[in-house]
């Protein structure tokens, strides 16, 4: 008997559940159409560019808006069922009150994991994919744009490169500094050149100062100054380019290796770091969601529908804003990455099992 219910349960949530993903994949087509419709007109984007760039980043898009969806689809069949007075009859018949919502908290943890699975292999990757036909086949640009300024990165034999301008089309940096170190991280020398091109595989400074211990000096630091000085340096002008490719196109593994090599530049990794607890505590907004809807569900008899649909789509909603500040803390560095992105989760987590505690 109890399988039996369990089907029939399922049966009452797959329905509108399907209807709402439906509809909320329709909404995201037709607003990212919008938002984007001035620059389709701009660059006489083909038709087929159009149709491709929106199907390849619904699924991202629509893992976002999921766990609304879900919300909807269990307030509509957990209301009709309660309304049809069929949960008082399950209660009548023996079956305790938690055994009736385990069906929807196990699809509440199915998608989870699913959102959890997607959100660090293929949806960025499906993501990245559409941004790539925005940016190349419509708009005609570089599918990544990488820095031209301020570039610090990272190089083989230790060394460390401080760049003013990198320009990767003409082989040459401009107000760079190398500096190179001991495998104690102790400091060996530093080359500064106003201008530093790439010919033939090697690099030549020009018009700078070389920098490196001599214990004979009274500063322990010997001072060379040089018009043009080649260096054995192994990186390409290419190797230098950071890509600026977007945290949402990004896999679970890229983001952690990112963050790596900022770590080993010594540059800031809130951003990263966010982005990547992000993506564990955002799938599980699916099984707080139902947890939130199920008392709003059962009061439909004391309330009109629309008033616990309107307070509990507030909720859902203001889930959302406080998840959006705390990340936004996060990313300033105002507040522990894992404490950001985990916050929203906390919080309505205890908000929904207060209220269902009170369900009779």
């Amino acid at each position: 008997m109890i399988k039996i219910l369990d089907r029939y349960l399922m049966k009452s949530f797959l329905a509108p559940f399907g209807i709402c993903v439906l509809i909320f994949s329709v909404l995201v087509i037709l607003g990212r159409f919008f938002d984007k419709m001035e620059i389709f007109v701009r660059f006489h984007a083909h038709l087929r560019d159009i149709v491709v760039f929106l199907i390849l980043g619904l699924p991202f898009w629509l893992n976002l808006v999921l766990p609304v969806a879900t919300m909807l689809a269990l307030l509509f069949s957990l209301g009709q069922l309660h309304q049809r007075g069929e949960f008082t009859a399950f209660r009548s018949a023996g079956i305790p009150s938690w055994r009736l919502y385990m069906p929807f908290g196990s699809v509440g943890f199915l998608l989870a994991l699913l959102s959890l699975l997607g959100g660090l292999t293929f949806l960025p990757k499906l993501n990245f994919q559409s941004r790539k036909v925005y940016r190349v086949h419509i708009k005609g640009r570089d599918i990544l744009e990488y820095r031209k300024d301020n570039v610090v990165a990272a190089g083989r034999g230790h060394r460390r490169f401080t760049i003013g301008w990198l320009d990767v089309e003409n082989r040459q940096m401009k107000d760079v500094v190398v500096d190179r170190f001991g495998d104690d991280l102790g400091w060996i020398e530093t080359t500064s050149a106003k201008v530093a091109d790439y010919q033939d595989g090697q690099w030549l400074f020009k018009d700078g100062i070389w920098r490196y211990k001599d214990p004979s000096q009274p500063s322990g630091v010997h001072e060379e100054p040089f018009a043009q000085k080649w260096l054995d340096i192994s990186e390409k002008p290419a190797d230098f380019a950071l890509e600026d490719k977007e945290t949402d196109d990004m896999t679970g593994r890229e983001l952690v290796e990112r963050t790596e090599r900022l770590k080993r530049l010594g540059a800031p990794t809130d951003k990263e770091r966010v982005a990547w607890h992000m993506r564990l505590a955002l799938p599980f907004a699916n099984v707080i969601v139902i947890a939130l809807a199920i008392p709003y569900a059962l009061r439909s008899g004391a309330h009109g529908r629309t008033q616990n649909f309107s307070y509990a789509l507030a909720l859902a909603f203001f889930y959302w804003g406080v998840t959006s500040v705390c990340q936004s803390y996060g990313e300033q560095g105002q507040m522990p990455a894992w404490l950001s992105a985990w916050m929203s989760n906390f919080v309505f987590a205890g908000v929904a099992g207060w209220r269902l505690l009170r369900v009779s």
